[in-house]
This record gives C-alpha cells, sequence and structure tokens, in this order.
C-alpha cells in the first residue's frame, strides 16, 4: 500500500472524533460530500472498511480501532509542531488569545488590555470569556487565567496573589434590613447564590457554614449578574474584595467572617512559552495583576 498523505490521516481521525460526516466537514472547513468522497478514497487505499454507516452516523470498525491510537499522536504531533512554530516567531506583531472567567474578563482585563495595546499597538489581542477550563494543548487559547493549579505535566503555570473574598450587601438593602451580627443570623437575611454550578455548593458545604439552598432567594450562575443584584439591594452575595472600590454602595458584612481566598493562576502551554510576544503578555499580565491585587 503507498503511504497515506496526513490529509487523509487527519480525515480519519476527525471522523473517529465526531462519529458524524456533517460535524468532521464543519470541523475541517470543507463540504460533506468531499469529505464523503475522501473517506471512500483512504477505504479503498487501505482496501478495509473503516467505519459503519447508518442513519445515527458512523460508527468506527475493528479495523479502524486498530488504527485510531496512532491517528491521535500523529494529530498531537501536528498541533505540536504548530505549537513550537508558532514559538519560534520573534515578532511583535499578530495575535494572543487569553481566556479568563467573567468577572475578570469583564472587571480585572479592560484597563490591563488598553494598556498593552497602547504599548504594543501591532499585536492583536483576542480574548474567550468562559468558565470552563478551555483547551491550552489544541491552541483555543494562548494564555489562561485560572481559579486552580494545573494538573497536566505539559502546562507552565505561575501563581498569582490569591484572590480575596467577603461577604457584601449594599447600603439600599440596609435600609430594609439589619446589618447581619454572627453567621447564623445569614438565614434569615436574603442571600445571592449559584444556580446549577455545584463548586459554590460544596464550597458551602466544606465550611459547614449554617446555610441551606432554601436560603439562596436570588440564583445565578452568571458572576456578574450576582454582584448587579448585590448593588441594587436585592440581598447578601460574596464576591472579589479587589472590586468593592469600584462601588462605594457595597459594604462589607461580617468582616472577620473566614472565606477562602482564590487560588489565582496564569498558564501557558510549555510549547510556547518562548514565544516573545507571549512572553511578553504573561509578564505584563502578572505585573498588572499583582498590582491590582495589593491594593
Amino acid at each position: 500500500m503507498p503511504r497515506l498523505p496526513w490529509d487523509l490521516i487527519q480525515i480519519f481521525y476527525t471522523l473517529a472524533k465526531f462519529g458524524s460526516l456533517s460535524k468532521a466537514a464543519r470541523e475541517l472547513g470543507t463540504s460533506q460530500p468531499t469529505l464523503s468522497r475522501q473517506l471512500a478514497r483512504l477505504e479503498q487505499q487501505m482496501t478495509v472498511t473503516l467505519f459503519d454507516r447508518s442513519t445515527q452516523g458512523l460508527k468506527i470498525t475493528e479495523a479502524g480501532q486498530r488504527l485510531l491510537e496512532s491517528s491521535q499522536l500523529m494529530n498531537q504531533a501536528s498541533e505540536q509542531f504548530n505549537r513550537i512554530a508558532s514559538g519560534d516567531s520573534l515578532s511583535l506583531t499578530g495575535s494572543i488569545r487569553i481566556t479568563a472567567n467573567e468577572v475578570l474578563g469583564l472587571y480585572y482585563l479592560p484597563s490591563i488590555i488598553a494598556q498593552f495595546n497602547r504599548l504594543y499597538p501591532e499585536i492583536q489581542v483576542e480574548i474567550n470569556i468562559s468558565n470552563q477550563a478551555t483547551s491550552l494543548h489544541k491552541r483555543d487559547a494562548d494564555i489562561a487565567l485560572r481559579m486552580f493549579r494545573p494538573s497536566q505535566p505539559d502546562l507552565i503555570a505561575r501563581r498569582l496573589k490569591d484572590i480575596q473574598l467577603n461577604a457584601v450587601a449594599s447600603s439600599e438593602y440596609f435600609k430594609k434590613f439589619p446589618v447581619p451580627k454572627t453567621l447564623k443570623s445569614l438565614e434569615q437575611h436574603k442571600l445571592i447564590g449559584f444556580d446549577r454550578d455545584i463548586v459554590f455548593v460544596n464550597a458551602l458545604k466544606a465550611l459547614q457554614w449554617p446555610l441551606a439552598d432554601k436560603n439562596f432567594i436570588f440564583k445565578t450562575d452568571f458572576l456578574p449578574l450576582q454582584i448587579e443584584l448585590a448593588r441594587q439591594g436585592a440581598g447578601i452575595t460574596i464576591t472579589h474584595s479587589y472590586l468593592l472600590q469600584r462601588w462605594p454602595e457595597l459594604q462589607i458584612i461580617l468582616p472577620d467572617l473566614k472565606i477562602p481566598s482564590l487560588e489565582f493562576w496564569l498558564v501557558c502551554h510549555a510549547d510556547v512559552q518562548h514565544n516573545r510576544k507571549i512572553r511578553l503578555m504573561m509578564d505584563f499580565l502578572a505585573q498588572q495583576l499583582n498590582d491590582m491585587l495589593e491594593l
């Protein structure tokens, strides 16, 4: 059998990953008929059937399963090649993609990115706002701001200053309700919390606070909305201490309440750590964010 070109192996890998001609075609930027013809060409060259077709999609055959691991390794090698190739660039032009959660993206990054742009106007900055951990292996982002230390050995992580948290409510809220003096007294107040995000619920359980789901009158997983509800006098929430300088109407309650701080990490893939513009952005972010959190 003649040596197969990489594009056909990539087609096999993508079809196996998505199990659908239409989804794989969108991923590869081609049409479904074209992809179907390329699959037929691949199977013809290999003289094996790689997928069983049905109305439910594609199901990989036993012959295909034997090739799957090798195709995955080749795809990873291709991605690594692209990462290293981009990392060799010494140019201070091009783009950098940063991923951060909603609060960081809305309240921390704008002033930092604007200042960076004034210094390096030829670098395009793309910002992905997501509370999910974006893949740095697939170059979904070059740099990630995360609230946990990554465990993957091929990621480079730099720890920033921890983010301190406070329980807060607005002066408008305290026109209707007394200032709580004890943790127990929070049961008599309107609390703002998460909707379906179990991380917060599990954190409360770990703290063993005397609060139950029924105590949270307002629920949303969109963190900026939690803050806005508190600013409008809707209830008590927990937010970043740094942000309180923005909104003087928000008052800290129970200042002695021990709320664990959030770890804060700046992360990139090992293959791009020596890219000049990414390293520059990493250093700039670290300096600016640490300065902010010292205030």
